[in-house]
């Protein structure tokens, strides 16, 4: 019963967030909370912690039992890519997907804040929150070691297939959030709580952190023979994105204790220089980094989307406490550099054992923003634990995606109309530490 589980775990997991490809046109996913809501299906609204509510769902920060406390927060992000081409035999009848490039490559993330509340007499509770994390990173690296053939004469040792050369190809770069939140819980007649919030979020400048957006594109050759080589021109460019600002709005409503039912909206915000372009392939409907011999990837063009988020918690009042939860995100893009809206769907719960340990886990479902990608889910889960004052989280994120695409560094020459096969794997890891005074 156990390996069935486990199974369908990694089936439902093989549609998945990846395609980190695309993070110089979309970046990755603006919507990154807590640990304990990400263990939980990435359920933030109703479940984030400490000081991310002044992002996710400022009319929470009345809700979290404490006066003051302050959090931080760091995330690792590991991708695992695989480039393969289609092998045929002599029939032209498919074989199998040859792998030609393995690469892996890690992004870290740190986000922390402060948060407090207080009572208004009998007018019931205003809570204020500070929270800096990052919004989304442009990263991607792709390095690709070709090989070439060597004549091997009597008595010679040498390699059949030696190096000749590499190809690369890097996209660096981050944006980072400032959020101030703030919420007011009303005191209504009987068992039911309504609160309500408002925040402004501030996109920081690059030049104010050093944090540059770049493309980096280099051919590297060994030899005087590149005729395994792309001719691309060497890249190296740096652009400097200005700041921007949005707006968000929540409000919460719990009832009898068991029943909590929350709704948020974010405005969206665009991050651009003042000179920008992209291209897209008419054939495989992918943006493209190269047309003919010219890298067409200038500036930076990048929108936190329009965001409108419903959620539903149910919450048992047995001694080993259990809730379930359910959220659906509207994320809008309004036609920006031709994605698509997309939906959100999630699940999680948390089990808190006799113990006081709680055992979390959540899948998310994603409908695809480019046209022609599939569906995407996740696979989630995590702990933590309370000493004292302090609270220890950690989560964790899996997922598994494939999708053809182009060759990245064509040669001349090469006709083969088959795309080649990408297959992608992404393993995020969180560690929170939270004190409450």
């Amino acid at each position: 019963m156990r390996y069935k589980l486990l199974i369908m775990l990694f089936t439902i997991a093989h549609y998945s967030m990846g395609q980190s490809l695309f993070n110089r046109w979309v970046g990755t996913d603006p919507f990154t909370g807590s640990v304990r809501s990400t263990a939980m299906g990435s359920t933030h609204l109703l479940n984030s912690s400490g000081s991310s509510n002044a992002r996710f769902n400022p009319a929470n920060l009345t809700s979290l039992g404490s006066l003051l406390g302050f959090d931080l927060q760091i995330d690792r992000l590991s991708m695992f890519e695989r480039w393969s081409m289609p092998v045929r035999d002599s029939f032209g009848e498919f074989l199998t997907n040859a792998d030609y490039v393995a690469n892996e490559f890690s992004y870290y993330g740190f986000r922390g804040g402060v948060h407090g509340n207080i009572n208004l007499l009998n007018l019931g509770k205003i809570g204020l929150g500070f929270h800096h994390a990052p919004l989304a990173h442009f990263t991607y690296h792709y390095l690709e070691e070709v090989r070439g053939s060597y004549q091997i004469e009597d008595g010679e040792y040498a390699s059949k297939d030696p190096i000749v050369g590499y190809q690369e190809l890097r996209t660096d770069g981050s944006l980072t959030i400032s959020s101030f939140g703030s919420g007011m819980q009303l005191n209504v007649p009987g068992d039911i709580d309504l609160s309500l919030g408002g925040s402004i979020h501030f996109v920081q400048s690059t030049k104010d952190f050093g944090e540059s957006i770049s493309d980096r594109v280099q051919v590297d050759t060994l030899y005087s023979d590149v005729t395994n080589l792309s001719t691309y021109p060497y890249v190296h460019n740096t652009h400097e994105v200005p700041a921007s600002s949005f707006m968000g709005f929540s409000a919460q409503l719990n009832l009898f204790s068991s029943i909590h039912v929350g709704a948020s909206w974010e405005e969206k915000s665009i991050s651009k220089t003042d000179i920008n372009s992209f291209s897209i392939d008419s054939t495989s409907t992918l943006f493209q980094f190269w047309s003919d011999t010219s890298y067409v990837v200038l500036g930076v063009n990048y929108m936190k989307p329009e965001i409108i988020s419903l959620a539903l918690s149910f919450l048992s009042g047995l001694e080993n406490m259990m809730s379930i939860n359910f959220e659906y995100d509207k994320v809008s893009f309004g036609g920006h550099l031709n994605l698509k809206d997309y939906e959100q769907y999630k699940f999680g719960f948390e089990y808190v054992t006799s113990m006081g340990t709680p055992i979390r886990g959540g899948l998310t479902y994603q409908t695809p923003k480019l046209l022609s990608m599939s569906p995407v889910s996740m696979f989630t889960f995590g702990t933590g634990k309370t000493i004292r004052n302090m609270v220890v989280d950690v989560s964790g994120t899996y997922c598994f995606h494939s999708f053809s695409h182009p060759d990245l560094f064509p040669v001349e020459g090469d006709i083969r109309s088959d795309y080649d096969l990408v297959r992608e794997s992404q393993l995020q890891l969180q560690l929170a530490l939270s004190y409450r005074f």
